[in-house]
């Protein structure tokens, strides 16, 4: 007998509703659910085959103890045991902030929230999760300048713009489902502008493509800003009344003309002008991804957002700042699990610290704790980190350096459902189940929050990971339910953004469960700053490039492959990935290098080797390789954005050459 059960798939951050056939404890087909709100039934090619690395023949089925340069199996007891013991020893004797629990982006709200209650009971907040190195930048921005730390609107506002922005970001290959919005708004009238080093295929669709030089995005934004008001182009009425900071800003871009824009970014004038007419008009949606907020920080998306602000593209419909986040659940984690915030929004001062008193029983410290990047890449004070389905030896740039970071560790326990880089490296691994094996709830890109159901039973002694911290969080004494649903209402107890939601909407797939009331468009009526008021951000340029005889190094996505390839590269249906660098194939010429031919790249933090493929979509003096190969970081510098602590990982410059 085929039963059904809905589920949101564990792949981009547009959350599409699934629903699971499942016959015998074995789901068997996988499909849309054409209830739910964003997807409406359909899928993309990852999505469709998302259960069968479930079955993957590798899955970790009991817990593992490391034995000299092997692993030898133990009980639950024994891990658990053990573990909590030297976690106690090591507060004992180095403080509790020596200690750190970093968190994945495929876990459920519930567990993100019980990871960060946690640590914070043992006296920490060493706490983060893989958020810090895709769009903190863009939390951040949009959380200072209007309110929230998440999309302003709505996917399904797409097809009411005018304009579409797309800055660093190719929907077809990353989020390949909000591609029938874009061409839905297209049939209506809209046009479509790209905003890319490389000539994507989204960039194709395009009716204007922006091919700005890697690293400059924020003098283009500059200086179309100070072209639309030195034109009165701009909302006047719009930034008088729901606006603070517009005089200062207005006076700091008026140095950006676009003469010296079109040398430094490479944009010709008449493609700026162009692309500033089409976002004075009404309604514009501002997007963006990972170009923007890897490529140039939290001041990238703060100079992208004031675009927004001054042209009054912000709380009506069809309009507003749309975030394309990657995982399932990227926004809930960035969310609920920061080192210098509570859970949902929280500041994280004394007076938030008794609040959580009232409902955790005790009070939380407020010292901020250490991001995940700095903890790998820049400090060695942390001596035992947890990690739940997060793989830093892969996902983190100058992997060498990380690799060694966290074979340096006094205790290091990987809490997976495969034996993944990180793990290979740990002393305690925990199995445990994916996400059709358990159930929560998940935040997609545009804050709905949804309900993953429980379709099958995880294999061997495999646990979900809310059991796992459960029966850990009981060896410390702090007694933590393993029904999901409990936690959710203490929750949302807990999370301003979060306090309005209700269980039964989040399990209906069929609802509009978005936080904080259900809007598809924010800031209607007022942002959510403490003043109510949109708030410009002064930022400026800053050189870094080119460096001569270097190229720069772009990392990005393709659609058959996601983030670490730990999913999909268990996927019989999906090709496997290979080690490429795509050059153009002018520089190819230049330096010698053969179509197909292998090549040697190496920065200042190391080398690799790949597969050269000429490409005219890379411009001249840029390379480009896909983020989710092995190799890539060995050569990504740990450059860290000043403020916001995440990797730059597309403004590494690198020599190439042919291999001897």
């Amino acid at each position: 007998m085929v039963t059904l059960v809905k589920s949101i798939c564990p792949y981009c951050g547009v959350g599409c509703g699934l629903i699971l056939e499942v016959e015998g404890n074995k789901i068997i087909r996988v499909r849309g659910n054409p209830e739910h709100p964003d997807n409406k039934g359909k899928l993309c090619g990852k999505g469709a085959s998302a259960h069968i690395p479930i079955y993957s023949p590798d899955r970790l089925l009991y817990p593992l103890k490391r034995d000299g340069d092997k692993f030898v199996r133990i009980t639950w007891d024994e891990a658990l045991d053990e573990i909590a013991s030297k976690i106690m020893d090591i507060i004992n004797n180095y403080g509790p902030d020596s200690i750190a629990i970093y968190g994945g982006c495929q876990n459920t709200l519930e567990e993100t929230y019980i990871m960060g209650k946690l640590a914070r009971f043992l006296g920490t907040n060493n706490v983060d999760s893989c958020a810090r190195v895709c769009h903190e930048p863009s939390a951040m921005a949009l959380k200072e300048m209007m309110g929230i730390g998440g999309s302003g609107v709505s996917v399904e506002e797409i097809p009411r713009a005018k304009v579409i922005v797309i800055a660093g970001e190719s929907l077809t290959e990353s989020h390949p489902v909000l591609v029938d919005y874009l061409l839905e708004a297209m049939r209506r009238g809209a046009k479509i502008v790209v905003i890319d080093p490389r000539k994507t295929p989204t960039a194709r669709l395009a009716d204007l493509h922006l091919q700005v030089r890697q690293g400059t995005d924020i003098y283009l934004f500059n200086a179309i800003a100070n072209y639309l008001i030195s034109n009165g182009l701009y909302d006047r009425d719009f930034v008088k009344a729901r606006t603070v900071g517009f005089e200062d800003y207005a006076k700091a871009v008026s140095e950006y003309g676009l003469d010296d824009a079109e040398k430094i970014t490479g944009v010709p004038r008449e493609l700026m002008i162009e692309f500033a007419r089409l976002i004075s008009q009404k309604p514009v949606i501002f997007s963006w991804g990972l170009g923007l907020s890897e490529g140039g920080g939290v001041n990238a998306v703060r100079a992208y957002l004031n675009l927004a602000l001054l042209t009054g593209n912000v709380g009506i419909d069809g309009a507003g700042p749309l975030v394309y986040r990657g995982q399932s659940n990227v926004q809930g984690s960035g969310d609920f699990l920061k080192p210098n915030a509570f859970p949902g929004g929280l500041p994280m001062n004394e007076e938030s610290a008794l609040k959580l008193r009232d409902v955790w029983g005790f009070t939380p410290p407020t010292k901020p704790g250490k991001t995940v990047t700095d903890a790998l890449l820049k400090d060695d004070s942390i001596r035992a980190m947890i990690f739940f389905n997060f793989n830093p030896a892969h996902s983190m740039p100058n992997k060498a350096k990380v690799i060694e970071r966290l074979k340096k560790l006094d205790l290091l326990v990987v809490v997976d459902a495969f034996m993944t880089d990180t793990a290979k490296l740990a002393h305690y691994v925990l199995p445990t189940a994916m996400w059709a094996e358990e159930e929560g709830s998940v935040v997609s890109l545009d804050r709905m929050v949804k309900w993953r159901f429980r379709a099958v039973n995880p294999p061997g002694e495999a646990k979900t990971t809310l059991e796992i911290l459960s029966d850990l969080t009981s060896r410390f004494n702090l007694l933590v339910p393993k029904d999901p649903k409990i936690i959710f209402e203490e929750m949302v107890r807990v999370a301003p953004w979060y306090s309005r939601l209700r269980l039964e909407d989040v399990m209906d797939h069929s609802k509009n469960s978005r936080y904080p009331a259900g809007e598809l468009v924010l800031y209607k009526d007022r942002f959510l700053t403490s003043d109510g008021l949109g708030h410009f951000k002064i930022v400026h340029y800053k050189p870094r490039g080119p460096v001569d005889g270097k190229f720069v190094l772009i990392t990005g996505r393709v659609v058959t492959h996601f983030n670490t390839d730990t999913l999909t590269g268990r996927d019989e249906k999906l090709p496997k990935l290979n080690d490429v660098v795509y050059v153009n194939p002018a520089d190819m010429a230049r330096l010698g290098i053969k179509d197909g031919t292998k090549v040697i790249i190496e920065s200042d933090c190391g080398m690799a080797e790949a597969i050269a493929k000429a490409s005219n979509d890379v411009a001249p003096g840029s390379l480009f390789i896909i983020n989710s190969t092995n190799i890539v970081n060995y050569v990504v510098c740990d450059q860290l954005d000043e403020e916001s602590r995440i990797p730059l990982y597309k403004s590494t410059y690198v020599t190439i050459k042919p291999t001897q």
